[in-house]
């Protein structure tokens, strides 16, 4: 295996084997036994980097969120690992089951804002979005495009979807509803599997998206339907008592200064994802139909067209 010929040439690391552990959207991944660690093959980059660039914007990520105590503890990274078709990372296993709604809310909670609470260090080399809503309603908008101009998408939900459209673009008339202050280091992708949880703890993985911004960016990712709903094994729609739950747990540990400006811009925010999320849909069900890039797991496409019925569209961009 050239994982474990790579793992040979380094100095300072013994171990006792290497097996494959998941295969990632952009990576994959081995455990290392001795110390455990897993070893992550960068295939690819959301973050529009060169993918030599990946792998170290990755790590710094991870060098950065060390002191919250919840993330993986960085130990090597090469971006041009030689014998390896891939950028290598090198990080602490982490083990632990998903994360299950109906039991772990307050130790995700705990957890997020153990992350969020370290603030922004100063020399961070980290993409910086202090707003937002801009680059996601573009985004957004790509995404959707090809959706809206296909003569086989019902009117219903291409009417649905331009709604949400109007939302965010009322968002951007402000002009101040985000402007700059309370940002955080975000993991930008809060799903249940991002998750661990071991003894009643939650700790965060896959910080490969990582970035600067609005703490309410993470938050309305986790609590939307969206995510809550998005896989078989974990789905569940949070009620409003579980969604102050988990937003009481989270600002008992990493508390903000205006609760009510916190609360304006979650919910805009949850908005802002919202988009982003049913766009991505739409990009995914019209693409498959013309089979130019076709999307081959069922279970997305089912959601996918989930997502994108008038109703839940509505629902999400309800005033």
């Amino acid at each position: 295996m050239g994982v474990e010929r790579y793992l040979e040439s380094l100095p300072d690391l013994s171990h006792r084997g290497v097996e494959f552990l998941a295969r990632g959207e952009y990576s994959l991944n081995y455990l290392v036994r001795g110390p455990d660690l897993v070893a992550r093959l960068v295939t690819g980059t959301q973050m529009g980097l060169p993918l030599e660039e990946q792998a170290p914007y990755e790590h710094h990520a991870l060098t950065l969120l060390a002191p919250s105590g919840v993330t993986p503890k960085p130990y090597h990274v090469d971006p041009n690992p030689g014998n390896l078709p891939y950028p290598l990372i090198l990080e602490e296993y982490l083990p632990g089951r998903p994360l299950d709604y109906a039991t772990d809310l307050a130790a995700a909670a705990r957890c997020v804002a153990a992350v969020h609470a370290l603030g922004v260090p100063e020399e961070h080399r980290l993409q910086s979005h202090p707003d937002p809503a801009p680059a996601i309603l573009e985004e957004s908008r790509s995404l959707a495009e090809p959706y809206l101009d296909w003569d086989e998408a019902p009117p219903e939900s291409k009417a649905a979807l331009l709604e949400g459209f109007r939302r965010i673009e009322g968002f951007l008339e402000r002009g101040d509803l985000f402007t700059g202050d309370d940002l955080v280091i975000v993991n930008y992708d809060l799903n249940t599997h991002n998750f661990v949880v071991e003894n009643g703890e939650a700790r965060l993985l896959d910080w490969e998206k990582a970035r600067v911004a609005p703490r309410t960016q993470d938050l309305a990712h986790f609590l939307l339907p969206t995510t809550t709903l998005w896989r078989d094994d974990t789905a569940a729609l949070l009620s409003e008592v579980q969604e102050l739950e988990f937003i009481e747990a989270y600002l008992e540990r990493s508390p903000v200064a205006d609760v009510g400006r916190f609360d304006e811009q979650l919910g805009a925010m949850k908005t802002i994802v919202s988009l982003r999320a049913v766009s991505w849909c739409a990009w995914a069900l019209q693409e498959t139909a013309r089979a130019g890039r076709p999307i081959a797991n069922e279970e997305t496409l089912d959601r996918s067209r989930r997502y994108l019925e008038p109703g839940f569209l509505g629902d999400l961009f309800r005033p």
